[in-house]
């Protein structure tokens, strides 16, 4: 749920944010086609003095230029822990200009970069995941007109063969489905033309994920005999047509959600990107080099405490991308419930407050495999901040036990030097992954996280 309207104004009283004059507040209701131009960061000058603060604030009201958080390839493709694109935004039109340079280590999807964009802001994007470099490659692409209806017609009298290499392909999917995919996918693989392959790409990934036995509302690859009841009544009638028109429909949408991410473009300018996926983002801090890598701000949402899994979200779209059994493994083996991570001192009293507080040894040692692991990773890089660290976090469960993520990192980078400024607290008002009342793992209440917080640190001179 949002913020009420007591707290807003309460907020709106503390913080005395420039864009609620009257001029900024006609902005929700202009049409889309007039231009957005976003205040900067240097009028915000009451955020400077709040020396670690906790406020409320509602990103998705403080950001109304951007629709909602799924407006125009922001919402291009369902992905887990998804970093709404409001919070970015807030980060940069507060503390940040055109010009500058910008790192996400754990950029997931892309938000991060897709936002850094419209503000004319360089940017350089980690993630373990190679779907970030696929999905980021195909959200800025320029909108261009398609026959679409021809091009699926194409795409379905394909006679081009080609299935992934994926032992278990014939246990997610109907046996009467594979001919018909091996097709689509045969002609998507022989493509020449790169921005119709692109285009595709998402359509395609859709439409195979919905005829086959994975369970759309939980966020690791699942069956569920409610997932297999949904397959078997989509074979009952003509499927095939019925492939064909969703196909069609989800091209529609992405070439829409082309033209309103460029309707967003606020600054001209060239944008410098830089695209790293397929390793680990702490193995890559430690390549990173003072001359060559320096970046103003880091905006990034780390990985959840216990969940961390996204190579085993994915993988059934890394198959059809052409990923092997052995590429999948190799990147699955990275993440962080399977690699070996070098401890650090954690220098937060929370952090041991808490620890002290887990009993069994595996939740210990992944309580602390996590911070080390993160704060690893954020530590070496804090190094080549110049400005600020915006970091977006929300309290995690252990044994039905809340974890004050944002607090333990706030509380280790004031340890090393760094000015904690404040933490803005958002409610959390919407998930995809099913809700249960007791967790099925532990048979503890479930307990989802109500708010995320971003913690922004700001280096001292």
């Amino acid at each position: 749920m949002e913020t009420d309207a007591s707290q807003n104004t309460k907020q709106a009283n503390l913080i005395k944010e420039p864009r609620f004059d009257l001029g900024t507040l006609a902005q929700t209701s202009l049409p889309l086609e007039i231009i957005y131009q976003p205040f900067r960061g240097n009028n915000r000058t009451d955020l400077a003095n709040l020396d670690g603060q906790e406020i409320t604030v509602s990103f998705r009201n403080e950001v109304p230029n951007i629709p909602s958080t799924t407006y125009g390839t922001f919402g291009l493709y369902r992905y887990p822990a998804k970093f709404i694109p409001q919070v970015v935004a807030y980060a940069i039109e507060t503390w940040g200009q055109p010009g500058q340079k910008m790192i996400d280590p754990y950029a997931g999807s892309g938000t991060t970069g897709l936002v850094a964009r419209l503000y004319g802001v360089d940017y350089e994007l980690w993630d373990l995941n190679p779907l970030l470099e696929v999905l980021h490659s195909i959200a800025v692409m320029p909108p261009r007109p398609v026959p679409v209806k021809n091009l699926v017609e194409t795409v379905m009298k394909s006679t081009q063969q080609w299935l992934p290499q994926w032992i278990n392909l014939h246990y997610w999917y109907p046996e009467p489905v594979l001919p018909l995919l091996s097709r689509v996918w045969g002609f998507y693989h022989n493509l020449e033309d790169e921005y119709t392959q692109k285009l595709l790409t998402v359509p395609l990934l859709k439409v195979t994920r919905i005829f086959s036995y994975n369970d759309p509302q939980r966020q690791k690859l699942s069956r569920s005999p409610k997932a297999i009841q949904r397959v078997d009544t989509l074979l009952n009638g003509d499927w095939q047509h019925n492939f064909a028109k969703l196909l069609y429909d989800e091209v529609l949408i992405v070439l829409q959600k082309l033209n309103e991410y460029q309707t967003l473009k606020w600054v001209n300018r060239n944008v410098q990107a830089n695209i790293v996926c397929g390793k680990d983002s702490l193995d890559l801090v430690k390549h990173c080099e003072p001359e060559k890598n320096q970046w103003n701000m880091l905006i990034t949402s780390p990985p959840y405490l216990q969940a961390q899994e996204y190579i085993r979200c994915s993988k059934m779209d890394l198959f059809w991308l052409g990923y092997t059994e052995a590429q999948i493994r190799d990147l699955a083996k990275q993440e962080l419930p399977y690699k070996h991570v070098e401890p650090i001192p954690i220098l937060s009293e929370t952090y041991a407050t808490y620890r002290h507080l887990i009993n069994e040894p595996h939740l210990r040692q992944m309580y602390d495999q996590y911070f080390h692991s993160v704060l690893g990773t954020l530590t070496h890089l804090s190094e080549y901040i110049t400005e600020r660290m915006c970091l977006f976090v929300g309290e995690a469960t252990v044994r039905g036990r809340s974890i004050p993520i944002d607090r333990i990192i706030a509380e280790h980078f004031v340890s090393q030097g760094w000015q904690h400024e404040v933490t803005l607290i958002d409610k959390i008002v919407a998930r995809v992954m099913f809700r249960a009342k007791v967790n099925p793992a532990t048979g503890i209440e479930d307990r989802r996280m109500p708010t995320e917080n971003l913690v922004v640190l700001r280096k001292k001179n």
